[in-house]
């Protein structure tokens, strides 16, 4: 593997142009059978308080009147554009919706999400104060079904920000925390570092960009929530508990990630010293530890073992403790913790209310003293 300590000054993120004074964003959405959330997603999109817009959304084989939403939309707003294909997964229809936009600034939107009415202006706002940054991420409001209020995301800890490509390099990484799909959005000159996604994902889809866009570029993190994430039953919010069988697809997307990694990292715009050497293969990841556990396979501690140390200096301080700390648990245990510090458990709701009690506590009480 990569040691980044040695390697740190190979990479260099890459060069951007100056953004106009008022760029144009493409909002980009892959929408499958999601009727009933599809019309509170686009009226979020065209009802922003930054205007200079344009929305591309892509049908994804829908069967549920999801395109007859949708073409009743694009008929009444020019900023509008439809694509309708048969179903190939998020990843092509998100690679579809990509090949016609035109913006410099392109953001994400799950068609079952909501934008709050300044998403676009506090992007705009970000790259132009950050112009060297062409990744930016934010909060994003919990809800349920009928949108009510469930709690941040994340929740247990502030958006990463800065140039992240010497950690990165040690290999793609997916739920290392960051926002969901909705909470991302990218300068175009990295999206096309990036786009066409592997069109094997069928879900998960973010997860190259999450992988990629800090090896490429600094990231600016807007720690305001700038949007509404929908957890229901129909999506993989929804899911409250890790099985074995969502751990397994989680191990496979990752081998298809790593795959893309190194085939892109060649061809990265990315400045490359002579002696910079790509990792050979694959580490085991704590992905695959965590589905070693769910299986309670006796080897389990032999691919803990082996995941590079680098790549727990780069988790958030918390996660770090939780995953030096597992080691230690039964697997029952262990299955349990898991599904609290990365699931959309009950008790993992009710933790993240309190602690949205206790940061608003914090603030009154700021702002007491102030005045």
């Amino acid at each position: 593997m990569l040691n980044s300590a040695t390697h740190v000054a190979s990479l260099k993120p890459m060069t951007l142009d100056p953004l106009p004074s008022r760029p144009l964003v493409s909002i980009l959405v892959s929408s499958y059978n999601y009727a009933p959330y599809l019309q509170e997603a686009i009226e979020s999109a065209l009802c922003q308080t930054y205007d200079n817009l344009e929305f591309i959304i892509c049908d994804d084989g829908s069967t549920d009147g999801s395109a007859e939403i949708i073409e009743g939309y694009r008929s009444r707003d020019i900023r509008i554009k439809a694509i309708h294909q048969t179903n190939g997964g998020q990843a092509q229809a998100l690679n579809s919706a990509f090949s016609v936009s035109t913006g410099e600034i392109i953001c994400l939107l799950d068609a079952d999400d909501v934008f709050l009415p300044c998403k676009l202006q506090y992007v705009v706002n970000a790259f132009a104060t950050a112009p060297n940054a062409g990744f930016a991420i934010n909060r994003m409001l919990k809800v349920n079904k009928i949108r009510k209020y469930l709690g941040l995301t994340p929740v247990l800890y502030k958006l990463p920000s800065g140039w992240k490509g010497a950690s990165w390099c040690l290999g793609p990484r997916t739920m290392g925390g960051f926002p969901p799909c909705s909470g991302l959005s990218m300068r175009r000159c990295v999206a096309e570092a990036i786009f066409p996604l592997p069109a094997g994902l069928k879900a998960y889809a973010d997860m190259p960009i999450q992988a990629l866009a800090p090896l490429l570029t600094p990231i600016v993190a807007i720690q305001t929530p700038l949007g509404e994430y929908r957890v229901h039953g129909s999506n993989v919010a929804g899911v409250s508990k890790f099985t074995e069988d969502r751990l397994r697809n989680l191990v496979v997307y990752e081998k298809e990630l790593w795959r893309i990694w190194r085939q892109r990292l060649k061809s990265t715009p990315l400045e490359l010293d002579s002696d910079f050497h790509f990792p050979p293969e694959k580490a085991p990841s704590l992905m695959a530890y965590a589905y070693a556990r769910f299986r309670s396979d006796c080897g389990s501690k032999s691919i803990f073992w082996a995941i590079p140390p680098e790549y727990f200096r780069t988790l958030p301080r918390i996660y770090r403790w939780y995953w030096r700390t597992s080691i230690l648990l039964p697997n029952w245990l262990f299955r349990k913790s898991f599904n609290f510090v990365y699931g959309q458990t009950r008790a993992k709701m009710f933790v993240g209310r309190v602690l949205d009690i206790c940061r608003n506590s914090l603030w009154i009480r700021n702002k007491a003293v102030k005045f």
